[in-house]
């Protein structure tokens, strides 16, 4: 695992020596807490997305189809399979009543999942992608479960439009984004199983905008050739306080496994 100090912003190289997923959940929370002081807070980012404007639209409702063809959606009330199966009636039975033909739409479904795709009507599979990607698919806070909503809304400090923090290119699609507190290790381990835990993130001093970060906190995941695996890119208003400061509780949460590049 590397630190790079001759780089901006820092990059916490860690592959995938922490692990994946829910494995790296409560050393991920420690690594945040290392960057805070008392007077400050944590503020995560929510991301509201336009569906209309996805430059990867097209390309998720092809997969979407695909997807559902092999039956490979999560689906555990059956909300999507329905729909589906509207859809389906619609198409080879129009005016057929959706009550009087449950049978009917149960055969057509069967149906459609032995065919190849390649056998069946485009404007069909386009139809059935457009709503299995609408259906399952998170654009907004609101597509969310209540839980999810709930924990974001009630910890909601600021939204920004306009304001945008990161080094690369502003998404065409980016909506607004919704920064929330969470300041405890059970807060953030609760904002990752709630939102992602490829997250963003800025500390601040308490009341501060959050273009006034004091660092900012960006975990990802890259394939390259240089490196493979996670990364934190960590910006820091004060670099010598982060040497000062955050390195040390860094060097003692991590060990030996920190290899530290100047």
């Amino acid at each position: 695992m590397k630190l790079l100090m001759n780089t901006s912003p820092f990059r916490l190289e860690q592959g995938y020596e922490l692990g994946f997923g829910p494995s790296v959940f409560d050393t991920m929370a420690e690594v945040i807490l290392a960057f805070r002081a008392p007077w400050q807070d944590i503020l995560f980012s929510y991301t509201n997305w336009d569906r209309e404007f996805d430059p990867h639209r097209e390309n998720l409702i092809k997969d979407s189809v695909h997807f559902f063809h092999a039956d490979m959606i999560y689906d555990p009330n059956q909300t999507i399979c329905l729909r589906v199966k509207e859809i389906l009636l619609h198409h080879y039975a129009p005016g057929s009543d959706l009550r009087a033909n449950e049978a009917l739409m149960d055969q057509m479904l069967a149906r459609f999942r032995e065919v190849p795709l390649d056998e069946l009507d485009d404007e069909l599979l386009r139809k059935i992608g457009t709503a299995v990607h609408e259906m399952n698919s998170f654009y907004m806070l609101e597509d969310r479960d209540e839980a999810t909503q709930t924990f974001v809304k009630n910890r909601l400090v600021e939204t920004t439009s306009s304001t945008w923090l990161y080094p690369f290119e502003r998404p065409v699609n980016l909506k607004n984004q919704l920064w929330y507190r969470a300041n405890t290790k059970e807060e953030i381990l609760q904002s990752f199983e709630l939102t992602s835990w490829m997250f963003a993130c800025v500390i601040v001093n308490r009341n501060a905008r959050v273009e006034d970060y004091c660092y900012l906190l960006d975990y990802t995941e890259e394939h390259g050739d240089e490196h493979d695996g996670m990364v934190l890119y960590m910006s820091a208003k004060w670099p010598e306080l982060f040497k000062d400061d955050v390195l040390p509780k860094l060097q003692i949460l991590l060990g030996d496994k920190l290899e530290i590049i100047k």
